[in-house]
């Protein structure tokens, strides 16, 4: 997990075999998927084009929230974290594995750059996500989202958590006019309530600081009324990055807090909803063991249920989901940690699992997004926090895990808010860059 620790396409449906046996090392797997039918369920994208802006925003027509690219395209963002070229170095061997796979393969970092956007491109991807390389080299060729670390200390309500929010905001002038910029997360997974960090609500920690803290006398007013001042905290959390952002960027969207889906309280929502411009979950399947201690033990987290009925129905944001993913045993990495997801037995098993979950969410009005985590597996002997999963697509010698990229091309050429276009346009896309919402198709 990620914190438990350019327009450009092209997706050639037209030229599915030969761009699968290119992008994934060969093979025919596209061959076994079935035909595209209305009965896929999938939303249509509406008619006309939206406003241009010139920059991404949100919008919603026929009930559906949309992502809206600076041209006024609909824009469903199939994104990809942790795109980098030394992303994780093992803690035992102190060896980043990628790193030196990128040294063996590539003549520089830019080289590795360049061939990543090529294969994102070929894959359906259309998005670089969190924890990425945000080098011009890779984001001028691609949409992407930057994540920042705005909350600070123990005690929000202090004057210390405005002034860095401002500090962290007042770095960003830089990107302000960026058309390429979708918009900031401003944290990922944030303690809000009992998860594995903490048993007690957030409200015990805020009675714990000194006599007299700011932070301190809100919880005093609140005492015996956990839902009461999580409902302050939000608010104060989200409006002060709010009024950060917009002060040194109102050009971009405010994407939340990669909040947990599963650990999520209304009044959480409650207090984000007049501030945030998009709702953003880390949204991964929980054992039942697991599930029973961290969820189903404080009552007041909402129902985790498919396409986040819950959550919509009070965030009234469009929601996109900032990580997801599914590991399998036949990777031959340990997944030992973390202990809380299920352990597929076969790559098989994560494109089945994958198809399954996107499918639900191509199906879903207010999700107007998914960023799989993670673009490279971790270490053998994990990472600085132990992590050690087969959370990528790609192993650490560069090898794409291809039934899975198989299914991810196939389920891309088909997210809400992908136009078609005669094939005629597709051969010279080859090595070029396609607006972000057209596929190709066969005719």
């Amino acid at each position: 997990m990620g914190a438990i620790r350019g327009a450009g396409r092209v997706v050639t449906v037209c030229l599915a075999l030969a761009v699968l046996a290119m992008a994934v090392g060969g093979g025919s797997g596209a061959a076994a998927q079935p035909a595209p039918t209305a009965a896929t369920g999938i939303a249509a994208p509406p008619a006309r084009a939206f406003r241009s802006t010139g920059f991404f925003h949100v919008a919603q027509v026929s009930g559906r929230m949309w992502l809206v690219d600076p041209s006024g395209r609909p824009f469903y963002s199939s994104g990809i974290d942790h795109v980098s070229a030394s992303p994780d170095t093992d803690r035992v061997t102190e060896r980043c594995p990628c790193c030196d796979t990128v040294a063996a393969r590539y003549h520089d970092v830019d080289a590795w750059r360049d061939a990543q956007i090529k294969r994102f491109r070929l894959w359906g991807f259309n998005t670089i996500g969190a924890f990425s390389d945000t080098s011009p080299r890779l984001v001028r060729q691609m949409p992407y989202t930057v994540l920042l670390s705005m909350a600070s200390g123990s005690d929000w309500f202090a004057p210390s958590f405005v002034a860095h929010a401002d500090q962290v905001a007042s770095g960003l002038t830089a990107t302000r006019d960026d058309p390429n910029l979708i918009g900031y997360f401003t944290d990922s997974e944030l303690h809000w309530g009992p998860d594995w960090r903490s048993g007690k609500p957030v409200l015990d920690d805020y009675l714990a600081l000194p006599a007299g803290s700011p932070g301190r006398k809100v919880a005093e007013a609140h005492r015996g009324d956990p839902s009461g001042f999580l409902l302050a905290l939000s608010t104060r959390y989200f409006s002060v990055t709010s009024t950060a952002l917009r002060t040194y960027d109102p050009n971009h969207l405010d994407l939340g807090v990669k909040a947990v889906a599963q650990l999520i309280e209304p009044e959480l929502l409650k207090g984000a909803r007049p501030y945030v411009d998009v709702w953003s979950v880390d949204d991964y399947s929980i054992l039942p063991l697991w599930e029973d201690i961290l969820v189903k033990g404080w009552a007041a987290y909402l129902p985790d249920e498919p396409g986040f009925a819950s959550i919509a129905a009070r965030i009234g944001r469009p929601i996109l989901v900032g990580e997801y993913s599914f590991r399998a045993a036949d990777s031959g990495l340990p997944n030992s940690y973390p202990p809380l997801f299920p352990i597929l037995a076969t790559q098989a098993d994560r494109a089945s699992r994958y198809r399954a979950y996107v499918s639900q969410l191509y199906r879903t009005p207010s999700v107007v997004g998914d960023h799989w985590f993670e673009m490279v597996d971790e270490p053998r002997h994990g990472r600085f926090d132990g992590e050690d999963s087969n959370f990528g697509i790609l192993s650490t010698k560069d090898v794409p895990y291809k039934t899975l990229l198989r299914t991810m091309v196939w389920m891309h050429a088909r997210a809400p808010g992908r136009h078609s276009v005669p094939s005629s346009a597709c051969k010279s896309w080859a090595l070029g860059h396609p607006p972000d919402h057209l596929v190709c198709t066969a005719r």
